[in-house]
C-alpha cells in the first residue's frame, strides 16, 4: 500500500517534470514504435462519491475518452482494428502511426458511454468479453469488495482457518485494506476463487450477482455492438481467473470456451483475445503458446510498452499503454509520455520488446 502512494508521489512529481521538458520528443525516435494498442475497462461520467484508487483507475470519463479520440487524431494517428494490426505487422506495411483502442472485460458502460463516442467519431474499438459476466454467473468481486470497504468501519472474516481484521475508519485504511483483501482473495489457487470470495464475504449479507446485473453487458447489446463495422467482440476467458495458476487443460478450456461461447451468440468468428489481469505474473510463454495453439490472431497483455515491427513474430504477446485518467491528473497531453515510448523506456528499463 505505502508503495503504491509512494508511485503515486513520484509520479506527480515525474510526469509533470518529463513532459514539460519534453523529453518525449527525444524518446519517440527510438521508442514510440510502429504505434500503440491503448487498454481502457469502463467509461463513466464523474462522481463525487468517494472510491478506492484502484477501481476508480480503470475508469475514464466520456469526456476524456472523446479528448483521447481527438489527441490522437490532432497527433496524426490513423485509429484502426486489430485485424488491422495483424494485417500491418504480417505484411511489413507502416502508412502513419496507429493506435488501436481496446476495453476489458465487458462493462455495460461500454455500451451507454462509450459506443455513442465512438459512433459519432466513427472510430473502431475493440471489447473483450469475459463470457460469465452476460451469463450472470460471474462474480465482480473487486467493485462488491470496494462497496463493502466503503460502507464498513471494520471488516473481519476467516480465510483458510486464519482470522483477519481490518480497520476502515479513514480513507487511508480502506485503501489499505482494499489492497489487502484483494491480494488475498487473487493470488490463492484460482480453482478455490470462490470459495475464498465466499470466506470474505461470509459476514456479510452480499447479493453475488446484482453487481455483476449493474456492471455487466447483456449478450443483446453485445449481439447489436458486433454488427457494427466499427466493433471487433474478442475473447476474455470465460472466468476471468489468474491463468498461470491453471493446468494446461484448464487455461486452453478458458481460451477457447470463451471464443466459441462468443461465436455462437453473435454468430462471427472470434480472432482476439487478451489475457486477465495480463502481467508477467499473470502470463508467460506457456500462456502465451496456448493462445497461440487456439489461433487468435493476436492476443494482448497488460505488459506496458508499444508495438515494434518485431511484434511479427510474437502476435500472441502484444503489449498495450493503460489509459488512466487519474494517474495522469486529467492531463491529455500526458500521454505523449506513453505513446512516445517516455515512461514505456523507463518502466522496461531501455528494452523495447519483453
Amino acid at each position: 500500500m505505502y508503495s503504491k502512494i509512494i508511485k503515486r508521489m513520484g509520479a506527480r512529481i515525474l510526469f509533470p517534470l518529463l513532459f514539460y521538458s519534453r523529453s518525449y520528443y527525444l524518446s519517440k525516435p527510438f521508442y514510440s514504435g510502429l504505434g500503440s494498442v491503448l487498454m481502457f475497462h469502463r467509461v463513466c461520467p464523474e462522481s463525487s462519491r468517494p472510491r478506492i484508487r484502484g477501481n476508480a483507475g480503470l475508469e475514464v470519463t466520456p469526456e476524456y475518452l472523446e479528448n483521447t479520440i481527438k489527441f490522437l487524431r490532432k497527433n496524426n494517428y490513423e485509429i484502426i482494428s486489430l485485424s488491422r494490426v495483424a494485417k500491418i505487422l504480417n505484411d511489413n506495411y507502416k502508412k502513419k502511426k496507429f493506435a488501436v483502442l481496446t476495453f476489458d472485460d465487458g462493462y455495460i458502460d461500454n455500451y451507454v458511454h462509450a459506443y455513442p463516442i465512438f459512433k459519432k467519431h466513427r472510430v473502431p474499438f475493440s471489447i473483450y468479453v469475459t463470457t460469465n459476466f452476460p451469463d450472470g454467473n460471474g462474480i465482480l468481486w473487486w467493485y462488491i469488495l470496494e462497496d463493502l470497504i466503503l460502507k464498513e468501519a471494520r471488516i473481519e472474516f476467516q480465510l483458510n482457518g486464519l482470522e483477519y481484521q481490518y480497520s476502515c475508519a479513514s480513507l487511508l485504511q480502506k485503501e489499505w485494506a482494499y489492497q489487502q483483501i484483494h491480494g488475498l482473495i487473487l493470488n490463492g489457487p484460482s480453482n478455490d476463487l470462490n470459495q475464498r470470495i465466499l470466506q470474505v464475504f461470509k459476514n456479510y449479507d452480499i447479493d453475488f450477482l446484482k453487481k455483476t446485473s449493474q456492471l455487466a453487458l447483456t449478450w443483446e447489446q453485445i449481439r447489436e455492438m458486433s454488427a457494427d463495422p466499427l466493433i471487433e467482440i474478442g475473447a476474455h476467458t470465460i472466468n476471468h481467473h489468474v491463468l498461470s495458476k491453471l493446468t494446461d487443460f484448464a487455461v486452453q478450456k478458458e481460451m477457447e470456451g470463451s471464443r466459441d461461447k462468443i461465436e455462437s451468440e453473435i454468430n462471427q468468428k472470434v480472432e482476439h483475445f487478451s489475457y486477465p489481469f495480463g502481467t508477467r505474473k499473470e502470463v508467460g510463454q506457456r500462456e502465451f503458446r496456448i493462445a497461440k495453439k487456439c489461433g487468435f490472431k493476436t492476443s494482448t497483455t497488460t505488459t506496458i510498452a508499444n508495438i515494434f515491427k518485431e511484434h511479427k513474430d510474437l502476435l500472441e504477446q502484444l503489449p498495450r499503454i493503460p489509459v488512466n485518467q487519474k494517474r495522469d491528473n486529467g492531463k491529455i497531453n500526458y500521454l505523449n509520455l506513453w505513446l512516445n515510448g517516455t515512461l514505456p523506456c523507463i518502466i522496461n528499463k531501455f528494452k523495447k520488446i519483453l
